[in-house]
């Protein structure tokens, strides 16, 4: 029979109905509601067996991961507490004599959902499995000085994303296959369409294959002062396809990663601040130098950017109407620029004060007076 024919179970209770006597009704009720009760002190005590295995105790850390272990408690209370009741709901009808499918039925059905279930649960543990072998491999304590905080949190989510869509992709085949539908159909309208995609879209593969390495080998991260794609300006977001970088001047720009080509970027150790400064032909070489000298140490003194002495390393031009002599000061990562214009300042008024001049373009005017 039709295990789904509600025309068949509507006669078949009918027919209990006729042929069933009080008592025996009575009776069966009565082992029914033994049933119901056996079964849910048996899931109390499934679940609290559960917690006592798989829950840390107070003040000791579990060795499963913590998301695990509580992913892997939820996945078995609830299979034994719907396996449990859909087992006591078979007893009960055996009691009473109904007959709502037959044991090959029952057999086939139930071989399918445990085999449906049971790739459920795999594939949950799979996701949660591979995502603290993830989290293990980018945050270990000895690697985390070569993987900063930003670049690990990104590719730990790229990662698992990536590793969870391809487990429940599978899961999904198999489950299809379990209810005897044929897959291979699937698989290469998958393939097809895959390679469509791919041929139509080879600047946004280009995009994100680009923008994971840029990731992967941290060439620059959010905050970082960067010249990428010609335009210069600090990062604010990095991701697989675009980049996000704000100019000074507070202009926001999206640039695909694959037209990335060259990378400058102005964050990575100690940069140096160039300061230029020209003095008259008249002036005493060696006191203008000496001048700067104490300037440059008094603001290494003062500003906490400057990471080393100033180093006044002499005239580097003889121009047409000065003589120009460099000064160079290590200083924080994004720093130099500041540090530059603040040591221009401190040499301007240095040099006026010991009465060197600094040359300036002049213009004499002859006026010719009329006899």
């Amino acid at each position: 029979m039709d295990p789904f024919n509600i025309e068949e179970v509507f006669l078949n209770l009918r027919e209990y109905y006729y042929s069933v006597n009080l008592s025996e009704l009575l009776l069966n009720l009565l082992w029914s509601a033994i049933v119901l009760v056996v079964t849910h002190v048996i899931i109390l005590i499934g679940k609290r067996l559960i917690d006592r295995v798989l829950a840390p105790k107070e003040g000791q850390k579990h060795k499963l991961n913590e998301n695990l272990a509580h992913t892997i408690r939820v996945l078995l209370k609830t299979l034994l507490l719907y396996g449990g009741y859909f087992f006591a709901i078979i007893i009960i009808l055996e009691i009473f004599q109904f007959k709502v499918i037959t044991p090959e039925d029952l057999k086939s059905i139930g071989t399918k959902i445990v085999t449906v279930i049971v790739i459920l649960v795999g594939a949950r543990l799979a996701v949660n499995f591979s995502s603290v072998l993830v989290e293990h491999i980018f945050e270990d304590k000895e690697t985390e000085l070569l993987w900063e905080s930003n670049r690990a949190q990104t590719l730990i989510a790229l990662t698992k994303s990536l590793l969870k869509y391809a487990v429940f992709f599978i899961a999904g085949i198999m489950i299809l296959e379990t209810f005897g539908v044929d897959t291979s159909a699937i698989l290469a309208s998958a393939g097809i369409l895959g390679l469509a995609v791919g041929f139509g879209a080879q600047s946004l593969v280009q995009d994100v294959i680009s923008g994971f390495f840029i990731i992967f080998e941290d060439q620059f991260t959010v905050g970082d002062y960067v010249e990428a794609g010609e335009v210069t300006g600090v990062v604010e977001e990095v991701g697989l396809r675009t980049t996000k970088i704000r100019r000074w001047t507070g202009h926001l720009e999206i640039i695909p990663n694959g037209s990335i080509k060259r990378v400058t970027n102005y964050n990575r150790g100690h940069m140096l601040a160039l300061v230029t400064v020209g003095i008259a032909y008249e002036e005493d070489i060696d006191k203008a130098i000496e001048v700067l000298r104490q300037a440059g140490k008094k603001a290494y003194e003062e500003m906490e950017s400057i990471v080393e002495e100033p180093v006044v390393q002499g005239v580097t031009q003889l121009a047409d109407s000065s003589v120009n002599i460099r000064t160079i000061a290590t200083t924080l990562p994004g720093e130099q620029w500041a540090v530059e214009r603040e040591l221009l300042r401190r040499f301007k008024y240095a040099l006026d004060e010991a009465g060197i001049e600094i040359p300036y373009p002049r213009r004499v005017l002859y006026t010719r007076e009329e006899e």
